[in-house]
């Protein structure tokens, strides 16, 4: 079983480079001795001679089990084998220098197949009459682990064929080559490639319509038909004859020009799916075969470079289309046989093998050279089965020198390059429910995080919300990518980006610079510790210690006696002090931010909130025994999960910290932060964590950043270069958004999460919603109606780039990030604000409750929003959601009115699809007394009577902007 499942891991991955080596140290004649036995190890089974095993052996050694286990590991007709050593540690039951376990990777090539083994060998110096010319000797050995299945690939060499007909399809795709060259790539399992010579023609027509509209972004049609020079094609050996029909290929005369046009083709093709660089193993790339329904095309057009189109079977949007050159994600979907098994929304988190269930942090930070010293321990749990192998996310740039477990001891890992990833082989396969502690060290140079990266831009990279399967690239996916996770931006308000110069203004070029406080931002982008493929809700300890002259703000609670100075024992090096956050409420992310902070300010905020009825409560806890009562029930699961019912905080321990130049400002927002904070909580009746740091620091750019327990916002220095007007997150008449927008993440964004980046509009669209409703508060309902108008305008400026639901994709084909703020944040929150007007005050805010308390410490999704509304509203909103979230489209509609005698007579006539739509229709009297009245319109027609109170001067539809709506009048 662990040898499948190691498998089948490396089968989604990319490019691994083999660690696990112990620190780097002088090489002593004892390195010497272990390393010539290790080369009389691979002389053994290079030669594969059982006899030159045997003479390792140790005199105590079990003979008859070494030459089962070297019968079993060595076969007929290896070509080549390398060992190396991945960890040393002392056997047990020696005295130091006399023995060692070693755990060793042994690689063994049979022509053009290739084997990569875990060996365990227990070493010890010979003794008395066990002297001989080799120090050591074999005491015990073992084998952990072993992938099979390795190709080295290669075009089959004066075997060509003319291509008649010949057509390649998959899902939405077919590649077609009426005459040409094909070369092909055999393994004895069947072939697996093919290249493709001539002037063949590429068809690209996805099913879902907002793929169709992405790709019109992309092509100008909804459908891509273009010709292409060549092509290299990857597929299941068993499904070759299935896919290429006889009649298709006709052998002919090897010419060896095509040969060499074919194989530069084949060169810069082969490593960029299915293929393994082995590090110091081999230098040659070895490839896996791909699983049954796999395919891949690299695709040469004429028109758009190089295109890549993919069948992932085992993604949750197992079809995908990318441009190379552009690093653009054109498509990226569930085909029909996906989505009859998958259903047709998914979660993010059943794409992994376990759960984090808490992270232990430790790290030393150098900001002088942006270096981490970190060890993590965290706790997890098994979801799958049976789990031998699992993956965790750490970035590049930091180098793994121990992972360990608690309960297994020493682990072997496999270090993902270019992933982010680390994969870490169990020594046995565990089973469901299992719970392991893992530790792992870690250390390197680690650049920090900027908000710029959270834009879509940053989004680039491979089909966009593709997780990593098996800790590395989804099959067939593109290596050189710019972002190998295509993960969503965070939560959070990304500066503008991509923006033309116009929209800018400069200052003047004798405008003196003062550059901005330095600051390090660690969170969810750059991997800055060890943690889960996906972000997954978890408790946390974290500490870091940093030079005196800096401070850390990170997510947890302050723990008493932080921060602790640690004294400097080296003469001329400044003393460090060290910070100590605890989250006892579970956090999707950690984050940290590190800067020259003073510390402004503190308070603790009164909040009106209610602990919900009992039996309110108990409709959100586990199942529990029968015979309990309901007080014991809540009261277990409350004291086993150690997190306050919902309503059951009613203060917040409120921080302000600034950088120096920012102090005055941070001083005049805590009054501001406190009215935030205040009114969020009690239109939800909860605070999710016991403490909020509200954290100034300086950038050229606007924006903010907010993980749990903290939130970030950015302020230009006092001279800056650069203001920026003309985009969906600034609202000039409201100088408070930004920090309304990033304290409510800790609600909508953190204390409930989304499942998938689909649904990313459940954090984004509700902080830019409920910002607008502080600004209600603050500023009155003309500031309010006048960010409804920009809602609205951004809606309709950009509605037809795709839907709400294609989240951080929206703009990425023509890279403008305004895009994904425009329809994302901005459309997102006049969403809500429509939703509110059709089932009223009193439902909808009912149900953002529910929906809150149902979903608190969990993701959530466009579907679990609607069952909680549809539950207080009694409506039926699935049409509601259905145009608003998935639909681009926005409802075309003729209005008219007409008096009669005390009434007037208004009429909506929506053309084409019907949308559910609240509409404000104003009337103003001939005494300038004005009455605003919502109509529902939600048929093709609707007509509605409003009582008139006297003459009628006007009637205005929609003035407030609160109907994402085209409307003319008649």
């Amino acid at each position: 079983m662990l040898v499948r499942l190691l498998f089948v891991l490396l089968a989604f991955s990319c490019t691994p480079a083999f660690a696990g080596q112990v620190p780097v140290r002088p090489v002593d004649d004892e390195d010497i001795q272990i390393q010539a036995f290790l080369q009389a190890v691979e002389t053994a089974i290079s030669a594969m001679d059982q006899a030159r095993w045997l003479e390792l052996l140790s005199s105590s050694a079990d003979r008859a089990e070494a030459v089962e286990f070297f019968s079993a590991m060595v076969p007929q007709g290896i070509t080549r084998a390398v060992v190396k050593q991945r960890d040393r540690a002392p056997l047990a039951g020696t005295l130091p220098g006399e023995g060692y376990r070693l755990v060793a990777e042994v690689f063994i090539e049979t022509g053009a197949r290739g084997r990569i083994a875990t060996w365990r060998l227990d070493i010890r110096r010979p003794r008395g009459d066990d002297l001989g010319p080799q120090p050591w000797r074999i005491v015990a050995e073992d084998r952990l682990a072993s992938v099979e299945g390795l190709h080295r690939l290669a075009l089959q060499p004066e075997l060509q064929f003319a291509a008649r007909n010949l057509s390649l399809q998959s899902v939405d795709f077919e590649i077609r080559l009426p005459a040409g060259d094909v070369f092909v790539v055999d393994t004895p399992e069947g072939t697996t490639a093919l290249v493709l010579l001539g002037d063949g023609m590429i068809s690209f027509q996805p099913a879902p319509k907002q793929e169709r509209g992405q790709l019109k972004l992309f092509a100008g049609t909804e459908t891509l038909e273009t010709p292409f020079t060549s092509a290299f094609v990857r597929l299941n050996p068993f499904e070759f004859e299935q896919s290429v029909k006889a009649s298709m290929l006709e052998k002919v005369v090897f010419d060896p020009r095509a040969y060499r046009r074919a194989q530069a083709v084949f060169d810069e093709e082969n490593g960029k799916s299915f293929s393994l660089d082995l590090s110091d193993l081999s230098r040659e790339t070895w490839s896996l075969l791909p699983s049954p329904g796999d395919f891949v095309a690299e695709i040469r057009t004429r028109r758009f470079d190089t295109l890549t189109y993919a069948r992932s079977s085992g993604e949750p949007e197992d079809v995908s289309l990318f441009q190379r050159s552009r690093k653009r994600n054109i498509s990226a979907y569930a085909s029909p046989q996906k989505l009859q098994s998958r259903g047709r929304f998914y979660d993010e988190d059943d794409l992994s093998d376990y759960d984090v269930l808490d992270y232990n942090v430790d790290a030393v930070f150098q900001p002088d050279r942006e270096w981490f010293d970190g060890f993590t321990k965290l706790k997890i749990r098994v979801k799958s089965y049976a789990m031998g192998v699992l993956t965790l996310k750490l970035a590049d740039s930091l180098n793994v020198s121990s992972i360990t477990s608690d309960e297994l001891g020493r682990l072997l890992f496999l270090k993902v390059r270019n992933q982010n990833s680390i994969v870490v082989n169990l020594p046995s396969v565990v089973a469901r429910d299992y719970v392991l502690t893992i530790n792992i060290a870690y250390a390197g140079r680690l650049e920090h995080q900027r908000i710029q990266d959270e834009s879509i831009a940053a989004g680039g990279g491979k089909p966009s919300g593709l997780p990593d399967a098996g800790g590395g690239k989804p099959l067939g996916l593109p290596m050189d990518a710019g972002n190998p996770e295509g993960l969503p931006p965070p939560e959070g308000l990304p500066p503008p980006e991509g923006l033309p110069s116009e929209q800018r203004s400069a200052q003047p070029d004798e405008t003196p610079f003062i550059p901005a406080e330095p600051k390090w931002l660690f969170s969810n982008r750059n991997y800055w510790h060890p943690q889960g493929q996906v972000t997954d809700y978890a408790t946390a300890s974290v500490r870091i210690t940093v030079p005196e002259a800096y401070a850390v703000v990170g997510s947890g609670a302050t723990v008493d006696g932080s921060p602790r100075l640690v004294p400097s024992m080296t003469p001329g090096v400044p003393n460090r002090v060290a910070y100590t956050f605890r989250a006892a409420q579970p956090v999707r992310y950690l984050g940290v931010l590190i800067s020259r902070f003073v510390h402004v300010d503190s308070a603790t905020v009164a909040l009106d909130v209610f602990p919900a009825p009992a039996r309110r409560q108990l409709e959100l806890l586990p199942p529990s025994e029968p015979s309990e009562s309901l007080k014991q029930q809540i009261e277990k699961v409350a004291a086993a999960a150690a997190v306050p019912a919902v309503g059951g905080r009613n203060t917040i321990l409120l921080n302000i910290d600034a950088n120096r130049r920012q102090e005055s400002k941070a001083r005049d927002a805590m009054g501001t932060a406190a009215e935030i904070v205040r009114l969020y909580a009690g239109l939800l009746n909860d605070a999710p964590y016991e403490s909020l740091t509200l954290a100034m620091v300086e950038d050229e750019v606007p924006g903010g950043h907010a993980p749990g327990y903290f939130a970030m916002i950015n302020n230009p220095p006092p001279v800056t270069a650069f203001s920026w007007r003309n985009d969906p997150a600034t609202f000039q008449n409201f100088p408070e958004f930004f920090i309304a927008h990033e304290l409510a993440h800790q609600w909508f964004g953190q204390a409930v999460g989304w499942k998938n980046y689909h649904e990313q509009w459940l954090s984004e669209g509700f902080a830019q919603y409920f910002a607008a409703l502080y600004a209600r508060e603050r500023r009155g309902e003309p500031v309010f109606r006048d960010i409804l108008r920009q809602f609205r305008k951004w809606t309709l400026d950009t509605s037809d780039q795709g839907p709400v639901s294609l989240g951080y994709r929206l703009g990425h084909i023509k890279n403008d990030s305004r895009v994904f703020r425009a329809l994302v944040y901005n459309k997102g929150a006049g969403v809500l604000h429509m939703l509110r007007r059709l089932v009223g005050d009193e439902a909808f805010f009912k149900g953002l409750r529910r929906f809150y308390a149902e979903n608190r410490y969990k993701k959530a999704g466009t579907d679990d929003f609607r069952q909680a509304m549809e539950a207080e509203s009694g409506r039926d909103l699935s049409r509601f959601f259905e145009r608003w979230i998935y639909d681009s489209t926005l409802p075309r509609v003729r209005f008219s009115s007409v008096v009669e005698g005390q009434e007037l007579v208004v009429r909506f006539e929506q053309i084409g699809d019907v949308f559910d739509l609240p509409v404000t229709v104003t009337i103003t009297y001939t005494d300038g007394k004005i009455a605003e009245h919502v109509v529902l319109a939600t048929e093709t027609i609707t007509e509605a009577h409003l009582p008139l109170t006297g003459t009628v001067r006007s009637v205005d539809v929609n003035q407030d902007g609160a109907a994402l709506a085209v409307l003319d009048r008649k």
